[in-house]
C-alpha cells in the first residue's frame, strides 16, 4: 500500500491539514511524541487516504483498509462493485457482469454519473493519479455525452474536449468553427453548479425549471441535468405534493422518461449489477403499472397490449430485486429489493 508521500508532500494544504490534525494531535496532545516519528505518521495518513474504502451508513462513517480489495485497479466503467455489512463492514466485492478470462477486475474511486473533467479532477487531489482509462480519453465518453455542451454559435453541434486528457486543451464544436478554452468551460460548470446547489432538494418546480432552461446549454446526457433528473425520478412519487395518488398522468409519464434517460446512461456506463440501475428499475416501474391500469380502464388499449406492459413492469421487478437483494440486509437498497418482491407478489401471473 503505497502513501504516495512525496506526491502528497507537493500539496500544501493536504500535507500541511495531516501535519496539524493529525500528526501534532498524536504526537504532542497526545503524548505519542516517543512512540511516532512524524514521517510514520504522515505515512499512515497517505496509507489511508490512498487506500481506505468508505464504509458504515449516514450518520456514521468511516474509512477502512482491505488489504486484498485495495489491490483492485481503478476504472470509470468499473466491473465491479461494493458493499460492507452493517454490523461487521466485512467488504464483499463482486462482479456487475461477465468478466472475460484475463480482464483486470476494477472498481470506481469516482461518481458513475460525473464527467470527465470532475472525474479526473476528484481522482487527482483524492487518490493523487490521472485517470487515462478508456471513458476519459473518449471524448463522447463512450457515446453517452455526459460532458458535452451545446454550440452557442450554430446552435446544432455538440462542443466536445479536443483532447479529454489534458485540461489546457480547447474545446470544438462537431459542426461549425467555434471553439471555447477549457477554462471557460470549467468556469461555466462552476456557474451552473452553484445555481442548482442553490435550489431546495425537494423543489420540484425549480429542478424542472433548472433542465429547461440548462438544457439549450448542456448536453441532455451531461452530468449536472442526470443529477437534476436522478432527484426528480426518486422526488416524483415521494414528498407531500407529489406522491403517487396525486400525480397526474403528465407526471407518471414525466417519471417514467427521467428514469429512461437515466437507464440509457447507466445500461452503458455500469451495466449488470449495479446498485444505481436496481434502484432507478425499481422507481420506473410505478408509473408503468399505473398507466397501464388506466389505459385499459379507459379502453385505450386491449387486454393484449395491457399484458405486454404488465409483462414489462414485472421484468423491471425481477431485475430490480435480482440487482438490490445483493445489498446487506438492513440497508435501504434491501428494503427496495422486498418492495420489489412484494410487488411482484401482487400482480400474480400475467
Amino acid at each position: 500500500m503505497d502513501p504516495l508521500n512525496d506526491v502528497r508532500q507537493q500539496i500544501p494544504k493536504l500535507w500541511n491539514r495531516n501535519q496539524k490534525e493529525i500528526v501534532q494531535r498524536i504526537r504532542d496532545e497526545w503524548g505519542f511524541s516517543e512512540d511516532f516519528t512524524e514521517q510514520e505518521l504522515h505515512t499512515i495518513c497517505g496509507i489511508i487516504e490512498v487506500n481506505a474504502f468508505e464504509v458504515g451508513q449516514d450518520p456514521i462513517k468511516a474509512r477502512a483498509l482491505f488489504p486484498k480489495a485495495c489491490l483492485l485497479m481503478h476504472d470509470c466503467t468499473p466491473n465491479t462493485g461494493h458493499t460492507d455489512d452493517l454490523q461487521t463492514h466485512q467488504l464483499t466485492v463482486r462482479v456487475l457482469r461477465d468478466v472475460k478470462a484475463g480482464e483486470s477486475l476494477t472498481l470506481t474511486y469516482a461518481h458513475i454519473l460525473q464527467g470527465t473533467l470532475k472525474r479526473r479532477q476528484h481522482l487527482k487531489e483524492e487518490k493523487f493519479f490521472d485517470c487515462n482509462c478508456r471513458r476519459c480519453s473518449d471524448v463522447t465518453e463512450l457515446g453517452t455525452h455526459c460532458s458535452a455542451l451545446r454550440c452557442t454559435k450554430c446552435r446544432r453541434g455538440l462542443v466536445l474536449p479536443s483532447n479529454p486528457l489534458n485540461q489546457e486543451s480547447e474545446w470544438r464544436c462537431q459542426q461549425c468553427p467555434s471553439s471555447v478554452s477549457c477554462e471557460s468551460v470549467i468556469l461555466l460548470l462552476e456557474k451552473l453548479s452553484q445555481q442548482l446547489e442553490c435550489i431546495g432538494g425537494n423543489d420540484v418546480a425549480e429542478l424542472e425549471a433548472f433542465l429547461h432552461t440548462q438544457s439549450t446549454v448542456l448536453h441532455d446526457n451531461h452530468y449536472l441535468l442526470l443529477t437534476v433528473k436522478h432527484s426528480l425520478c426518486e422526488l416524483y412519487g415521494k414528498i407531500d405534493g407529489y406522491l403517487i395518488p396525486e400525480l397526474s398522468q403528465q407526471q407518471l409519464k414525466r417519471k417514467e422518461t427521467l428514469c429512461r434517460d437515466l437507464l440509457e446512461v447507466v445500461d452503458q456506463l455500469e451495466p449488470g449489477l449495479s446498485r444505481l440501475r436496481g434502484t432507478i428499475m425499481y422507481e420506473m416501474h410505478v408509473p408503468l403499472l399505473i398507466e397501464a391500469g388506466q389505459l385499459f380502464q379507459g379502453g385505450v388499449i386491449q387486454r393484449t397490449e395491457l399484458r405486454r406492459r404488465l409483462k414489462e413492469v414485472q421484468r423491471l421487478l425481477r431485475e430490480s430485486e435480482r440487482i438490490l437483494s445483493l445489498e446487506p440486509e438492513g440497508s435501504p437498497e434491501y428494503g427496495i429489493a422486498e418492495a420489489a418482491r412484494d410487488a411482484l407478489k401482487n400482480m400474480g401471473t400475467v
